[in-house]
């Protein structure tokens, strides 16, 4: 007998303190599709519902697709796109729930809406309620993403989450297809329970990669306890959202078992204890400009460009990605040979009137708000103009996690003039592949410096072709300094070591 799995998609991490707001025109540009779009403009796509697809081909399931929904990291999402989207979920669920043996789901785990500050977990708790009234039961499984911020709720109403474990998230299609196949398993053996330890600790996302402490120790720590024990399905090490001011904000741990639950709480407890023992560098703090100017020029030239990291202005973190709060004094500074992306719409349409080799002299950037510093005053030459459609470099980047392998910028322009190249684009993306620079006509790998809005999420493009990297304090609503931003739901939560 075929298997018959119902699936669905919502995807947004939202950054409370952004005045933004989210709604369907976000979500139809970053992928709002619905009923069989949602297998057709996924499949072979490199992203982690392509990973879903490609496992449940492979053992013939039956799938029914009801709606996808993703955006951008932005401000907190509009009621009518949840309302939207949950429309057209249950009623395919309505029509589909005697006939499927599953649901699968491909969340983010960190989405506010205006109503809720725990869009997944009502979720998931609404998908329980539903399925309950109809005596109908079926294991439910999603995959998260590592920055979920997770709830009890996502996980009393769920059968198993299962997270990223890389970050950047170049594993975001393998987990997907893992967790896919989790879900074969439980559809022979529904006998598995879920653990969730909150804690204490929002760290900012600086502090998260997985290569480094302390999440490197946590992973490794959990591979051993899942390796040991047999009874252990997975093991989630989430990091959380930092910039999301809601209760359930911060570093996590959960765990779904075939066990006892008081010893998979034990590991959850030893996993903690291990972020504890490496707390000295969740918090990382950024040096200002003039302080890394100094130090680049005290050093050898190295063999790469000099990457200048702008956490604060984290396009894969929500901010708007047109921040100037390095750019402008760098360039102030009489630097050259620079390479920086701006999102700035508004100059691109100028660009295009100039049209490509033609001269220009206009005000880029920080045209969002006031918290990313002000407008740089810059002329130059149209070098370049394309609609910003490229193809990934590296398939199974963190960027494929978020919009495939097919990314979208909008119309861009480049600007050049005796001291940089500056890539303007319609969209804000996150720099996470080359090609959204190699695409446009610019090499990073010939500058001198390379201005990057991220916090890790560039590393697998960038760090191989970097001569040296530097982490810059600058203004943004991604600061690593969570002292900045006025919380006011966290309830004793530890936003620093001081």
């Amino acid at each position: 007998m075929t298997i018959s799995i119902l699936l669905a998609g919502l995807y947004h991490e939202t950054h409370t303190f952004l005045q933004q707001k989210t709604g369907l025109k976000q979500f139809r540009q970053g992928g709002l599709n619905v009923d069989a779009q949602v297998v057709e403009n996924n499949l072979g796509n490199g992203s982690p519902t392509d990973g879903f697809l490609s496992y449940a081909k492979g053992q013939g399931w039956r799938i029914i697709p009801t709606i996808q929904m993703a955006a951008m990291p932005s401000g907190i999402v509009e009621d009518a796109a949840i309302a939207h989207f949950k429309h057209h979920f249950f009623k395919r669920l309505e029509q589909h729930c005697r006939k499927i043996d599953g649901i699968f789901l491909v969340l983010h785990g960190a989405m506010v809406s205006e109503v809720d500050d725990d869009v997944e977990g009502v979720f998931l708790r609404d998908i329980h309620q539903f399925l309950t009234a109809r005596n109908i039961d079926i294991p439910v499984v999603a995959v998260i993403d590592l920055h979920a911020n997770v709830s009890e709720d996502m996980i009393v109403f769920s059968t198993c989450l299962y997270s990223y474990r890389m970050n950047p998230h170049d594993d975001a299609r393998e987990a997907a297809e893992y967790a896919a196949s989790l879900l074969g398993n439980l559809l022979q053996n529904r006998a598995v329970r879920q653990v969730h330890l909150a804690t204490k600790y929002v760290i900012p996302p600086t502090g998260l990669g997985t290569a480094a402490d302390p999440m490197k120790s946590v992973l490794v720590r959990t591979r051993e306890i899942e390796t040991k024990d047999p009874d252990i399905i997975n093991i989630n090490v989430m990091g959380g959202y930092a910039y999301a001011d809601i209760a359930d904000c911060g570093f996590s741990l959960n765990c779904c078992t075939r066990g006892d639950v008081a010893v998979a709480r034990t590991y959850l407890e030893q996993l903690l204890a291990v972020l504890e023992t490496h707390l000295d560098q969740a918090f990382p703090a950024e040096a200002s400009l003039e302080t890394v100017l100094q130090e680049i020029d005290n050093a050898p030239r190295p063999n790469g460009p000099i990457l200048l990291i702008e956490p604060a202005d984290n396009i894969g973190g929500g901010t708007p990605g047109d921040g100037t709060g390095t750019l402008a004094p760098l360039l102030a500074s009489g630097r050259k040979n620079i390479v920086a992306i701006l999102n700035d719409p508004e100059a691109v349409a100028i660009c295009q009137s100039a049209g490509q080799g033609g001269p220009v002299d206009l005000l880029i950037g920080a045209k969002t708000d006031t918290h990313h510093g002000a407008p740089i005053n810059i002329s130059g030459v149209v070098s370049h103009l394309s609609d910003g459609c490229f193809e990934l470099e590296n398939k199974t980047s963190h960027l494929a996690s978020m919009m495939g392998t097919r990314i979208d910028m909008g119309n861009c322009a480049v600007i050049a003039n005796d001291q940089a190249q500056i890539l303007l684009t319609s969209r804000k993306t996150p720099p996470m592949d080359l090609g959204q620079l190699h695409s446009q006509g610019i090499r990073p790998e010939d500058a001198d410096l390379v201005l990057i809005k991220a916090a890790v999420s560039h590393k697998s493009a960038y760090d191989p072709i970097a001569g040296a990297s530097y982490y810059v304090d600058s203004p943004g609503l991604c600061t690593s300094n969570l002292k900045r931003l006025p919380y006011r739901k966290l309830r004793g939560k530890q936003i620093s070591l001081k």
